[in-house]
């Protein structure tokens, strides 16, 4: 039996970056799989790290897609100002498995309004 190679960030990057779409070569990444990535490896918790933060950290760039330069630089601006460790993230990310190894819920708006109830149900 083939030993498995170990993962590696850039790797991890390049696969991520055409997840779901065979005409993408794997070169720069969206910010939607970008948030797909931080979410498996469960780093995007809409509690410490949101997607607000994310898209502000992207959009730094005013571009719609990031080379793997560009995302370093994007991957340390959002621990630096999420006061993350870098190092740790950076660990994580690479050993979160290949896309779709587990499952990730992307959360929606409307989700929002599944949870609702009216002031006078809620109990104190």
């Amino acid at each position: 039996m083939g030993e498995e190679e170990p993962a590696t960030l850039d790797g991890q990057f390049f696969e991520f970056g055409k997840m779901m779409d065979k005409k993408r070569d794997g070169t720069t990444i969206t910010l939607y799989f970008s948030d797909y990535w931080f979410r498996q490896a469960k780093l995007l918790d809409d509690r410490k790290l949101t997607m607000t933060d994310t898209g502000i950290a992207f959009n730094k760039f005013s571009k719609t897609e990031l080379n793997w330069d560009e995302w370093n630089e994007y991957l340390t601006d959002i621990c630096q100002t999420k006061e993350l460790d870098e190092e740790k993230v950076r660990e994580t990310l690479t050993n979160c498995g290949l896309p779709g190894q587990s499952p990730v819920v992307v959360p929606q708006y409307r989700d929002f309004f599944l949870t609702y109830k009216p002031k006078e149900k809620m109990l104190f």
